[in-house]
């Protein structure tokens, strides 16, 4: 046998588009893609000598070109006495075949990569069966056969803690035929815990009844993780915070919250967040929040007006609010977070009273310094009675006082007497608080306070205040608003004096110390262009100012409060460049009365 073909029929010869003459012997191997040939050749050759059947697959070119995927089915033949005498055999065209196979595989292999990446698992329980199947790596991660199992089996591997409620989950559904969802915990072989989701939804057959649940779970223990962080952080806050939904119902609270709003958690969950809120806005509150939620944003409520809470007593307290909206599986959320600002108000009142005391001290220091302005003030009208009431008497001694004279000079008398009182009671109105009160004081809380009080101008002034304070300053003796007020002047004399230096350079130095002749030394050193030569003298007289607007009082004033503790104070040109002002007080309890 020479293996070589000797037949084709008009089917073979009209796809390949050639004569039989041409394809006769081993000419039909000329249409074989040259990739399939080799293969083609050892299948044929292997099975003619061992006389067996074979089927193979190779390209084979079309009359127009195109090669086609072609089975060829090959049996030996034998004559009547049992002789071989040959193959006959049969192609087939299953070039539509393959691409539908290969086009199934890629799908499948998308379909196991998409689940494998998601870490999904797809499950089928047919009810009437009982029978529970399920795709290989979930079953491989589970520790399950490959074959099918029973429902019970399959449940043997769901958390104790959550296994009657996933029964009861699958067992409705098989009852009503409605669609299923929830969470569970698994337990894996080797006795780690992992979260699942999963949902599902119910075939049922002709006559109604459900016949195969199928579902789908997806390993969500990195979420669950997360969401426990998030919950752990939220609980830690020092701040109220709250979880609310596009709703405007609560999620999640935290126990700052509960302190803060007088409710336990369990009372909130689900409430609207209107619960929180003074009645007076109730009304106007949902439609508010629904427009947020058209548009959320990271906001800060409250800009610009005062927010209050509403605490379950119905007692109202002021606060800060922050929303931040937050992407999560269920919607958009937005985490609300509400701060007491009661506190921090009544330090502001309290700074702002301050302020007014030291005010108040500035211009009873000021009354003081002006006194004889204010005593000349008084000297005209008190002079204007006396030469009233001696013309009166004038006129009586000569019997020459009728009743209209007497009612024209009393008259000027109640008027000059009335403009002498309004400048008494001027007087007292402004200085009626600033009796000094005498106590121990911590000079370095003093420079801290004025340090804090003074934030705001510095502010403004693109200034920076370092302060240098000594540890363990012993105490002196004195009034701390008025040794405010020293500070005070000299620290805003030192902002006002950097006015041309730049930003990066406004500085103003405090610092104190302990001196060896008992007492203490506080320098305030500025960074501008120190003391003129020609100042140098008077910096400390009234009335004197190097500013265009300023009065002269301000370093009077602070010379007058630093001499009446006891104390000297002095200024100089810093190494350098700057001015230093530095004052030095009595660490005894002797003070000049």
């Amino acid at each position: 046998m020479d293996k070589l073909c000797d037949f084709f029929n008009k089917p073979w010869l009209q796809f390949t588009g050639r004569t039989i003459e041409q394809e006769l012997g081993n000419g039909w191997t000329e249409g074989v893609h040259p990739d399939d040939l080799q293969r083609c050749f050892q299948t044929y050759t292997v099975a003619f000598d061992a006389r067996e059947p074979f089927v193979m697959q190779y390209r084979l070119r079309r009359y127009d070109g195109e090669y086609r995927w072609i089975q060829d089915d090959g049996v030996p033949r034998y004559d009547a006495r049992k002789n071989f005498t040959g193959y006959i055999g049969s192609c087939v065209d299953i070039t539509e075949a393959i691409s539908k196979e290969r086009a199934l595989h890629e799908s499948e292999e998308r379909m196991n990569l998409a689940i494998n990446e998601a870490h999904l698992g797809l499950w089928e329980w047919d009810v009437t069966k009982d029978e529970l199947w399920g795709t290989q790596p979930r079953r491989s991660l589970l520790g399950l056969p490959d074959s099918k199992i029973k429902l019970e089996e399959g449940l043997s591997r769901v958390h104790v803690e959550d296994r009657d409620q996933f029964r009861k989950a699958v067992m409705d559904a098989a009852k009503t035929g409605k669609d299923y969802q929830g969470e569970y915990r698994v337990v894996l072989p080797d006795g780690s815990v992992r979260w699942t989701e999963y949902r599902g939804r119910c075939v049922k057959s002709a006559d109604g009844k459900v016949q195969v649940l199928r579902g789908l779970s997806i390993d969500v223990t990195e979420r669950k993780q997360a969401e426990e962080k998030f919950r752990l952080a939220v609980e830690a806050s020092p701040s109220g915070m709250l979880l609310v939904n596009d709703q405007g119902r609560v999620v999640l609270v935290n126990a700052h919250l509960e302190e803060l709003f007088g409710y336990r958690r369990e009372e909130l969950i689900g409430e609207r967040i209107e619960i929180f809120v003074p009645e007076r806005f109730v009304k106007a509150h949902p439609a508010m929040w629904k427009k947020y939620f058209e548009a959320p944003e990271r906001r800060m409520l409250g800009h610009g007006r005062e927010l209050f809470g509403r605490r379950k007593d119905d007692s109202e307290f002021p606060v800060e609010i922050g929303l931040n909206p937050i992407q999560t599986p269920h919607g958009v959320l937005v985490l609300a977070n509400v701060v007491d600002i009661s506190t921090r108000l009544a330090a502001e009142e309290q700074t702002r009273r301050s302020r007014e005391q030291v005010e108040l001290l500035s211009r009873v220091s000021l009354l003081g310094e002006m006194a004889a302005s204010l005593a000349h003030e008084l000297n005209q009208p008190l002079a204007a009675i006396m030469n009233n009431a001696s013309a009166a008497m004038e006129y009586i001694k000569q019997d020459r006082l009728s009743v209209k004279q007497l009612k024209e000079i009393l008259t000027d008398m109640m008027g000059d007497g009335r403009r002498a009182f309004n400048i008494v009671r001027d007087v007292r109105s402004a200085i009626k608080k600033g009796t000094a009160i005498r106590g121990r004081i911590n000079l370095n809380d003093v420079v801290k306070s004025v340090a804090h009080m003074l934030q705001p101008d510095a502010t403004a002034n693109f200034c920076k205040v370092e302060m240098s304070l000594a540890p363990d300053l012993p105490v002196i003796e004195g009034d701390p608003t008025q040794i405010q007020q020293v500070l005070i002047n000299l620290v805003r004399n030192a902002f006002d004096a950097m006015g041309d230096v730049p930003a990066n350079c406004r500085i103003v130095e405090i610092t104190t110390n302990s001196n060896a002749d008992s007492t203490i030394s506080v320098a305030v050193h500025d960074h501008g262009s120190g003391i003129a030569e020609t100042a140098r003298e008077r910096l400390f007289e009234h009335f004197f100012t190097t500013k265009k607007e300023g009065l002269g009082m301000g370093l009077a004033i602070v010379r007058s409060i630093v001499e009446a503790h006891g104390g000297t104070i002095a200024a100089e040109n810093a190494p350098g460049g700057g001015a230093r002002f530095h004052f030095r007080l009595p660490t005894t309890k002797e003070m000049p009365q």
